[in-house]
């Protein structure tokens, strides 16, 4: 290999573990807007988003930090569903506030966001609960979600019916995390790492 080949595959290899730093970032920051949505119930999510990025400084322009978090809200009672179904008798509301932000995002991922292989929303989450819960959640969160996506894969990638029955019978969370950021004309979209 020539030293020009060598050059561009570190070049190469220093790209994609941006890429990954930076989604592993804005995964760490729809975690938190989850998490501080607990702490703010009845208050409306875009309302919670807009303080978070006026305190926090969050990126505007990342659309999968918005893109993640309104889906989350808007498919929360599907997204609770499955949690619940895979929680071994555990209700969301029962799990400490990180898991179940946890939980939520790793679900979202594997289930309304094609963009991520679900090996790596799986790892993801853990990885989040490596760094924000209690160490014995980890394997907890990781057999949710295998679970889960297990269920999804027999399913021929739809959610089950009974799923998707309960979450029509359920308002979504929210309207518009969507018109509060649509302002933002430049929009960063991380691949899927």
């Amino acid at each position: 290999m020539g030293e020009n080949q060598k050059n561009d595959r570190r070049r190469g290899m220093a790209q994609a573990d941006a890429r990954r730093e930076a989604r592993r970032a804005a995964r760490e920051t729809v975690m938190s807007l989850l998490f501080e949505t607990e702490y703010h119930e009845g208050e409306a999510p875009e309302a919670i988003y807009l303080r978070a990025i006026e305190a926090r400084e969050i990126d505007t322009s990342d659309r999968y930090i918005r893109k993640t978090y309104r889906g989350i809200m808007e498919h929360l009672a599907e997204v609770d569903a499955l949690i619940e179904r895979h929680a071994s008798g555990w209700r969301t509301d029962r799990l400490s506030r990180v898991s179940r932000a946890v939980l939520r995002l790793g679900t979202y991922e594997l289930v309304f966001d094609d963009k991520i292989p679900a090996p790596i929303a799986i790892n993801e989450a853990v990885e989040l609960s490596k760094k924000f819960d209690d160490p014995k959640a980890r394997a907890f969160i990781n057999g949710v979600l295998n679970a889960i996506k297990n269920e999804i894969a027999e399913n021929g990638g739809r959610l089950p019916d009974e799923v998707s029955a309960m979450a029509a019978a359920t308002e979504p969370a929210t309207d518009a995390v969507e018109a509060v950021t649509a302002e933002s004309e430049t929009t960063t979209d991380h691949d899927a790492e």
